[in-house]
């Protein structure tokens, strides 16, 4: 890799190799003035130097990001993989508070729109909100397990975060979203007429601190009190910076198995040496 990075031959390249490696054992030996180490201990050392200083400037300088081919088969992969691109996507749990009984569709939005249930509904959520902000870290990776952990769903307890019997409670565990989803093909104008979210539920989501809480706040749906967890920033094709943020972001995978094919060539090589070395006259 050197002799093809430099343009030398193998030899003056293997030769360039053995000169660094000699040159950080010169200045390993040079620190005369620290105490005297176990022979084994030394070589150890030693050993370790030299592969670091050949994994600096045999591997390294050829193994960034940018050195990822077009065509190489993990970015290709890469590219139709939903974790690598995407539309902004907001991960979200909350908790939902709704009238009792088993209301859908009109009945449901006429429900939660009365305002003397969305003063309850509110009241209700603030407490639970009161309660999160004491006890849940939003940043913490269990923070929508810990938000729904302690709130009973299934009815009002005495003691509990709701015991207004006008005002159940529902968990939503979270997701990914993506906010400007749309249920209907879009227009000729890119504009979308039957949203796949509430409007007013995407509006609040949108808004604030990430991580962070978000209301309580009404849809036609119930009183929402949502926790925005994290924001994955929009990555496709069509955006100006795809292919650099694609390949920094496999980076890691792809160095780790360019490195292992390197190895395998670094073995392969000194077995070739040794076997010239065993077949050369006495």
């Amino acid at each position: 890799m050197v002799a093809a990075r430099d343009g030398l031959t193998p030899a003056a390249a293997r030769q360039r190799v053995d000169q660094q490696r000699a040159l950080a054992l010169a200045a390993i030996e040079a620190a005369g003035d620290e105490p005297a180490l176990p022979p084994e201990r030394l070589a150890h050392l030693l050993r370790t130097a030299r592969a670091r200083l050949l994994i600096e400037t045999a591997f390294e300088p050829t193994h960034r990001a940018a050195d990822i081919g077009a065509r190489d088969p993990m970015l290709t992969a890469a590219r139709n993989q939903p974790r690598h691109v995407h539309p902004t996507i907001h991960h979200v749990c909350q908790v939902i508070a709704e009238p009792p009984g088993e209301l859908q569709g009109d009945a449901l939005a006429t429900a939660t729109a009365d305002p003397q249930w969305r003063a309850r509904a509110t009241a209700v959520l603030e407490a639970v909100r009161r309660h999160v902000e004491a006890t849940v870290p939003p940043g913490d990776p269990q923070a929508c397990s810990l938000l729904l952990a302690d709130l009973p769903f299934e009815r009002p307890e005495p003691g509990g975060p709701s015991t207004d019997p006008q005002v159940m409670l529902r968990g939503e565990s979270g997701g990914g979203f993506d906010l400007d989803a749309c249920a209907a093909p879009r227009e000729a104008d890119g504009s979308c007429s039957q949203p796949s979210f509430a409007p007013e539920w995407t509006e609040a989501v949108r808004v604030g601190a990430v991580p962070g809480l978000r209301g309580p706040f009404p849809t036609r749906f119930g009183m929402h009190l949502a926790l925005v967890v994290q924001v994955l920033p929009r990555r496709l094709p069509e955006d100006p910076e795809f292919e650099t943020s694609l390949r920094e972001a496999i980076a890691p995978q792809w160095r780790a198995q360019q490195f292992e094919q390197w190895l395998a060539g670094l073995r392969r090589e000194h077995a070739a040496l040794l076997a010239e070395g065993a077949g050369a006259p006495p």
